[in-house]
């Protein structure tokens, strides 16, 4: 991002393969479960970086983590490391990357999840353009009314409030913070897998060849 005038971070959190994705069980055993979280993270890391060079708004891209195998994976000097040692949960690891992010200053942090089903990149694109002002907070709702892409600028403008009524804690926390808050629905972005019924739409040459036998 070399003579960027508006420096944007995508980061990318995601906590140990082993325990995530709970919801999908009883249906999937546990190692079918983490192999369908590194499957749906690889294809997101791959999303990001075979469109940052075609992206008009400029951006690098990091993981915030505490997963050792997660490390192992992006041993690659395109893609930060942000190291959780602490572990504190997904609101604790967004604060770490937000501080992160003004120590390298960038001007915005845009939260990704990792397991977004079927991410279309003119989509992502709109969502990026989206931050346009120097105290904003964009949010794409998920589907089930939580918050799946955020963009916040600067990066430690707000108090992470993922979990219960996300989407409308974070409007509280722009209304209290006085930034400009845009809300920016977006389809490919709303849907993630959560559930079977999630990981029944998501394209199978994307499952482990085990696992895809047994989704319908």
């Amino acid at each position: 991002m070399t003579g960027a005038l508006k420096r944007m971070l995508v980061v990318v959190p995601v906590k140990d393969f082993s325990q995530a994705k709970s919801r999908l069980g009883p249906e999937l055993k546990p190692s079918d479960r983490a192999a369908v979280a590194a499957v749906l993270f690889t294809q997101t890391i791959d999303f990001l970086k075979n469109h940052q060079e075609q992206s008009e708004t400029p951006f690098d891209i990091a993981v915030v983590t505490g997963c050792f195998e997660v490390v192992q994976m992006i041993e690659d000097q395109t893609v930060h490391l942000i190291y959780d040692c602490q572990r504190g949960g997904l609101n604790d690891a967004l604060h770490l990357a937000a501080d992160w992010a003004t120590a390298h200053d960038y001007d915005s942090l845009c939260v990704l999840p990792a397991d977004i089903a079927a991410p279309q990149f003119e989509e992502f694109e709109w969502l990026l353009s989206m931050a346009c002002s120097g105290q904003s907070l964009v949010l794409c709702p998920a589907h089930d009314y939580g918050t799946n892409v955020l963009i916040v600028s600067p990066p430690d403008a707000i108090t992470f409030a993922y979990g219960t009524d996300s989407f409308a804690n974070h409007q509280a926390q722009a209304l209290e913070h006085g930034l400009d808050c845009i809300i920016a629905p977006a389809p490919s972005f709303s849907k993630d897998v959560d559930c079977m019924e999630d990981l029944a739409e998501v394209d199978p040459k994307l499952l482990p060849k085990s696992l895809s036998r047994r989704v319908v």
